[in-house]
């Protein structure tokens, strides 16, 4: 799970920094694996302008580009098909050390051209997967700043959950948890309904069988019409760039940021491809579909699929299909969002070979709540960043009743974990974390866990969460007493 100290913001009111913050995270049981510091990686790499452009003398494919720097104009030779007069790029020079490939820039003669430097693409910074041409800043970057400016690169938080957390696969299930331990506020989230305009509301089928309606207890879909699927704002893009995605565009890029920032997948169909209704049912044995990433896989009859009259057009929880795929020339949409079993997901998952983030999340238990509120805050994107009108939802089944009540003795953090906390920051913790805890009675409470706390099931769960929160730092070391060994006769 990777995120940015600014993403983490937009959901965490808080001026703790990335050492405090990391500090924090592995303290409360979300270790952190790594901090990627990128800006000081590549702190020797600055701002560069082509300045002049000329065919290389012995080679068709290159040409030498006089470069401004922050202190004098060198002669760079490049191959990239995007080179262009006036283009700001990346420069390195002799000396630095090339992230993709690890090797240190050396001055030389390329087909007798001395070339003094490398105008590197995103892929060579180990910034993106674009290796086709070098990278394009900023037309007002300022030539000789360092990239780490210009880029206006951050630490990347990368932490590793065990497979209960499935609430801390979202930035804001990490925000949320910063919060209960005393490092912010948790912002509020903009729950609204998007306003609905009077078009025909998307048709969903049901070709579930009541026996098999568990493997998908909750879709709901949503017609967006007269949208422009275009390239991503800034912000976007560059949100999903520091943590290694790559933007396709805005359709496909909002589902990717819902997915990471609230643990919420999703996905968006064109809808213009789709014949006839949409919904859930099994495959049949020998059923293919070639999904988004180009390959064509077999399905059997206990996969579960997303499918109109025609054929599957996603594996369900898993990947869309290339047929109904969104482009640039897309103009009407559904928006899918939808609770699946997590065994069926697993199970199809490794049976295919896929992984991929959406499965990550449905595999592990997405919070059943958020399937009505991740295509609103989906939805409300996409009119945004693509316009569009949207219909009323149409929904096959309910959100689950999936309420735990677990009854819970504060004096068992004493007991199991040797530490005395008092009753009234006990319940602060677990408010805090979002439990409602109903303590008129002092000696036992009913404790109501959240949707998104599926792992919690019983009183010694409450009691580790209030240990974790609290610091395990503060449980007392206690000497055992010693042993008596029995002499041998």
């Amino acid at each position: 799970m990777k995120f940015t100290l600014s993403w983490l913001k937009d959901h965490l009111d808080t001026s703790a920094d990335v050492k405090v913050i990391t500090e924090t995270l592995t303290a409360i049981g979300l270790e952190v694996e790594e901090v990627i510091d990128l800006g000081s990686r590549l702190s020797s790499f600055e701002v560069a302008e082509i300045i002049n452009i000329r065919k290389h003398p012995d080679a068709d494919r290159l040409q030498v580009c006089d470069v401004k720097t922050s202190k004098e104009d060198i002669v760079v030779v490049c191959g990239a098909k995007n080179v262009v007069l006036g283009l700001k790029a990346v420069l390195a020079r002799p000396g630095n050390v090339i992230p993709q490939s690890g090797q240190k820039l050396k001055t030389g003669k390329i087909r007798g051209v001395l070339s003094e430097g490398m105008l590197c693409s995103g892929a060579e910074l180990g910034l993106t997967d674009d290796s086709d041409g070098i990278l394009e800043l900023d037309v007002d970057a300022r030539v000789g700043s360092p990239i780490s400016e210009a880029l206006q690169l951050e630490p990347v938080i990368d932490i590793a959950l065990t497979p209960n957390r499935v609430d801390a696969l979202g930035v804001r299930g990490v925000a949320r948890d910063l919060a209960a331990a005393g490092l912010g506020v948790l912002k509020d989230l903009d729950t609204s309904t998007v306003a609905t305009c009077s078009l025909p509301t998307m048709v969903v089928n049901k070709k579930l069988s009541e026996k098999d309606a568990g493997l998908c207890p909750h879709f709901v879909g949503r017609a967006v019409h007269g949208v422009v699927n275009c390239e991503s704002p800034d912000w976007l893009k560059k949100r999903l760039a520091d943590i290694g995605l790559r933007s396709v565009s805005a359709l496909v890029d909002i589902t990717q940021y819902i997915t990471i920032d609230l643990g919420r997948p999703l996905h968006v169909f064109d809808a213009d491809k789709l014949n006839g209704p949409l919904g859930p049912r099994l495959a049949t044995d020998g059923e293919k579909i070639l999904a988004i990433n180009g390959n064509e896989y077999k399905l059997t009859n206990n996969m579960l699929v997303i499918s109109d009259d025609s054929c599957a057009q996603a594996i369900a929880g898993i990947m869309g299909g290339e047929h109904s795929a969104c482009s640039t020339s897309t103009k009407n949409i559904v928006i899918e969002s939808a609770l699946f079993d997590p065994s069926n997901i697993a199970t199809t998952g490794r049976a295919l070979g896929v992984l991929s983030d959406s499965r990550y999340c449905f595999e592990r238990g997405v919070d059943p709540e958020s399937t009505l509120l991740g295509i609103e805050i989906a939805t409300r994107m996409v009119l945004e960043l693509c316009g569009g009108q949207a219909s009323d939802l149409a929904t096959i089944g309910r959100v689950p009743d999936t309420a735990v009540n677990v009854g819970f003795r504060p004096n068992r953090i004493l007991e199991l974990g040797g530490v005395n906390i008092s009753n009234e920051e006990i319940e602060n913790i677990l408010v805090r974390l979002g439990f409602s805890v109903n303590s008129d009675v002092s000696a036992s409470w009913v404790v109501r866990c959240p949707s998104w706390r599926g792992d919690i099931s019983g009183e010694n769960d409450l009691v580790e969460e209030v240990l974790r929160i609290y610091g395990y730092e503060s449980i007392p070391i206690e000497t055992l007493p010693a042993l008596t060994v029995p002499s041998r006769a």
